[in-house]
């Protein structure tokens, strides 16, 4: 028995054990479930929070309106964002993100009832999809969709925003170059005359005798379609107590000119300058026909390599400029090339870095140094001029020059010339190269020439150098030598030299049998402690000729809002070398040597915070050489009016030579169609005063537009009724009482967005219906960019009747030219902007006559000059 015993208590143990260990399992495994249960509740929360704020979405709760709802499938449409009704509408269209153009584009219901945008090949050719990636469909169908042409693209429109995006495989993309300009959405604009204008007079009283001298300038033009004709002329007129008066009209320039799409280059027709990039500069008329940069897409301007690369999986590219990301891009498996790089400044090399979808890294550097000359891979630029040559005395000779740049790789750029003259000729061939070490250019240039009594020939090497030490912060911006050999001459020598001879008059050069030239630029940054800079030259010179040199060093930085600048600079000039009168081609010297030491420290304190507050300057300049003197400068300079439209200085000198100091005031207004100034300075020894007016004109179909000043590539905006509207960033330009107004300046070859500011529109029935719009103007356009307004009477109405007789909330409402002016909101209230003082509108919420109404209005026995009339009337049924 006590064995039973035993085994039955232990038996009792063991039993209790079990219990005890199956409920503390039980206990838990529902704690681990309630466990998971929280962290898989937590995370569903915290995702869905994090979506509703990534992609907030809001619901139209119809429990909450004021009216009846007669038809949900109205208000259904106002909770779904890309939900529409069948119409056109004008939308801005994007292209994986990108935008493309803005048009008008019919929505039209499919048979599963939803609404989408009808697209055709045309457009999704345009819009850079390839042509073997879209599939052929029926065009006798009226509607053809985008997931219907190409597979796997889809659309997204915004009704908000009137934003359609297209989202279409990269793969089926024609690849375009960032910043690329279709031709189609280029404007050569309207045909349009114009002048700019610059008129300035000044007057000065100096120990009782005055002198007077008046300028005005223009700077003409008239456009039709791509030519553009242009003329520069001055007049001038001086008069004193001490002379007689003269005056003289001078014609400068007048060429015509138009851009040349097919060869990316612009011809000109008439008087222009070489561009001097290789040879020297020269101004002739004649014709020239030269690639336009800017044509092409802005990813493809200026100097940047190409990269080459491998990607093992779907990688994300990225471009490294000085610890800078400055590009980004994914691409598939596989090779890979980058050739759409946007120029930047020399700050270093680049970094490529390749993040494999798994997780892998790669870097490799790709040097990036430049001098002017250089090209991308695969770029060119050509230049081509003929003519005869002008303002180089009475020579009047004709030559003709072909340039051209080819890029052949990341690493080298070949130039080559020819210039051809009578009795001359010159040959160019020069390489850059572009390494680690820097960009380092090589010409060299041969000429021949024959002047009266002398056959002279000779060569020209030249070497310029470019580079970034990003560790230091030191950049070499240019640096460039030049040596000549005695018999080598320049064209413009040349023909000076002929001149001189054939009319036994004096004729100066700084480019006369000069020997060498050494040219040097460079910058070191200090971080927070400001830059240094050191820039100088030096040239030598052969026939007894003193050497040129000139130099000047310099620190700028910055304290809080207070900057300093203080720099040092010599100029040494050997003299004058003048034109021969001899057969000998003897250059006669005649010494104006030379030297002057300056010293200039300046400091600038703002008066208080914000851009509108005054800056106090104050500065010494002290020179030292041919002429002595110091001399003391204070003035105080700042801007007035709510649009900061004037602008002032306050101005006192001191000089140590006699002089004593003077006090003078400059003001100038910028007006919406012109600018004035104004000057006004006194001392002990003369009292002077002037003024200005600067401003342009421009004659169009719709009449005479005047505006504060025209750049080459110029806008002008027509916006009917809506006078006082202010055009962004247009120099304080407004919408005038014809309905026009200037847009000074736009980039040519670029996307210009153009905004109103209607804040400022005096007509109370009249609004704008957009505020913003984009063109891409040709080089010299003059663009017209129509903004849509509604002019009429702005009505709120109340609709009354029997609640059962209302139209619903959202039902559209035209007017009598059947065109949607409003819908009607909660409250059974109507806005809308009626033309007619008195008319009716039709409510509508159905085809049906039951689901129409119509509301009469009359506002002739109400004030005409509210900003909104108020109105309680029926909507009578049809």
């Amino acid at each position: 028995m006590p064995y039973n015993q035993d085994v039955k208590t232990l038996y009792d143990v063991v039993s209790e054990c079990i219990f005890l260990v199956r409920w503390f399992s039980s206990v838990l495994l529902r704690a681990s479930r309630l466990f998971i249960a929280i962290i898989l509740y937590s995370s569903f929360v915290l995702s869905s929070t994090k979506s509703a704020i990534e992609d907030t979405s809001y619901f139209f709760d119809d429990s909450m309106l004021v009216g009846s709802v007669k038809d949900q499938t109205i208000i259904s449409r106002l909770n779904q964002a890309d939900s529409i009704t069948a119409g056109v509408y004008q939308v801005d269209i994007y292209v994986n993100s990108n935008f493309f153009s803005r048009q008008s584009l019919t929505f039209a219901e499919n048979t599963n009832g939803t609404v989408s945008p009808c697209l055709s090949s045309e457009l999704l050719l345009k819009a850079g999809i390839a042509r073997e990636s879209i599939i052929p469909v029926n065009t006798a169908k009226r509607c053809q969709t985008l997931d219907s042409q190409v597979k796997g693209a889809t659309s997204r429109f915004d009704f908000a925003r009137l934003r359609l995006d297209l989202l279409v495989p990269q793969a089926l993309m024609v690849r375009v170059a960032r910043g690329n300009i279709s031709t189609d959405d280029l404007s050569a604009g309207e045909t349009v005359a114009f002048t700019n204008y610059d008129t300035n007079y000044y007057r000065t009283d100096t120990s009782g005798r005055s002198s007077e001298s008046t300028y005005v300038g223009l700077n003409s033009g008239l456009n039709l379609g791509l030519w553009q004709l242009r003329h520069q002329a001055n007049y001038n007129r001086y008069s004193s107590d001490a002379s007689l008066s003269n005056s003289h009209w001078t014609p400068l320039r007048t060429y015509l000119q138009r851009p040349v799409m097919a060869l990316k280059s612009e011809l000109t027709l008439g008087d222009s300058y070489t561009s001097g990039n290789m040879f020297s500069s020269i101004g002739f008329r004649g014709v020239q026909l030269e690639t336009d940069d800017r044509m092409l897409p802005e990813s493809q301007r200026g100097y940047a390599p190409t990269i080459h690369g491998i990607a093992s999986t779907t990688a994300n590219v990225s471009v490294l400029q000085s610890g800078n990301k400055i590009y980004q891009t994914t691409v598939a498996p596989g090779a890979f090339v980058i050739d759409d790089l946007y120029p930047t400044s020399s700050q270093g090399d680049l970094v490529v870095e390749i993040r494999e979808a798994d997780g892998r890294v790669s870097s490799w550097t790709v040097p990036f140094s430049a001098v002017p000359d250089s090209m991308r891979p695969g770029r060119s630029h050509i230049s081509f001029s003929a003519g005869q040559v002008r303002n180089i005395g009475n020579s009047g000779a004709y030559f003709a020059d072909l340039t051209s740049s080819i890029g052949l790789t990341n690493t080298i750029t070949t130039n080559s010339g020819v210039r051809i003259s009578e009795d001359y000729q010159s040959l160019l061939g020069g390489v850059v190269f572009a390494s680690h070490l820097g960009a380092l250019g090589l010409n060299a240039v041969y000429s021949r020439a024959d002047i009266p009594g002398n056959t002279t020939s000779g060569w020209r090497l030249g070497a310029t150098y470019s580079h970034t030490f990003t560790p230091i912060s030191t950049t070499i911006a240019l640096a460039g030598y030049r040596y000549a050999t005695s018999g080598y001459r320049d064209l413009s020598d040349v023909l000076g030299v002929r001149d001189a001879h054939k009319h036994h008059n004096n004729w100066s050069s700084d480019t006369y049998q000069q020997k060498n030239q050494l040219v040097i630029t460079l910058s070191q940054g200090l971080y927070s402690y400001g830059q240094l800079y050191v820039s100088g030259s030096t040239s030598d010179y052969r026939n007894g000729r003193g050497r040129d040199t000139q130099y000047q060093a310099g620190y700028s930085g910055n304290w809080h809002s207070i900057s300093y600048n203080l720099s040092l600079g010599k100029q040494r000039t050997g003299g004058t070398s003048y034109g021969v009168q001899s057969l000998q081609d003897i250059g006669i010297s005649r010494n104006y040597s030379g030297t002057q030491n300056i010293m200039m420290f300046s400091l600038s304190v703002p008066l208080g915070e914000g851009s509108r507050s005054p800056v106090l300057t104050t500065g010494v300049n002290h020179m030292t050489g041919n002429s002595s003197n110091t001399s003391y400068q204070t003035s105080l300079a700042g801007t007035l009016g709510d649009n900061q439209n004037i602008s002032y200085t306050l101005n006192g000198t001191y000089e140590n030579t006699g002089h004593g100091g003077a006090v003078g005031a400059n003001i100038t207004k910028q007006l919406p169609w012109s600018t004035i100034s104004g000057s006004l300075s006194h001392s002990r020894d003369y009292t002077q005063a002037g003024a200005g007016l600067r401003g342009a004109v421009v004659v169009h179909p719709g009449g005479v537009t005047t505006g504060p000043y025209l750049g080459d590539t110029f806008g002008l905006v027509e916006a009917d009724g809506v006078d006082g509207a202010e055009v962004q960033n247009g120099m304080g330009a407004q919408i005038d009482g014809s309905g026009y107004a200037i847009i000074p300046s736009l980039i040519p070859y670029s996307y210009n967005d153009i905004s109103l500011d209607a804040k400022n529109i005096k007509n109370q029935n009249a609004e704008l219906a957009e505020n913003q719009l984009r063109i891409a103007p040709y080089a010299g356009a003059a663009v017209k960019v129509r903004f849509r307004t509604l002019e009429g009477y702005p009505l709120l109405i109340k609709i009354s009747g029997k609640a059962d007789r209302r139209p619903p909330l959202g039902a559209d409402v035209y007017d009598n030219k059947n065109t949607i002016i409003g819908l009607v909101g909660q409250g059974n209230q109507v806005y809308a902007r009626a033309l007619a003082q008195k008319g009716t509108l039709l409510v509508k919420w159905g085809e049906l006559p039951s689901a129409q109404c119509r509301i009469n209005y009359d506002l002739s026995n109400t004030g005409l000059s509210q900003s909104l009339y108020r109105l309680r009337l029926p909507c009578d049924g049809i």
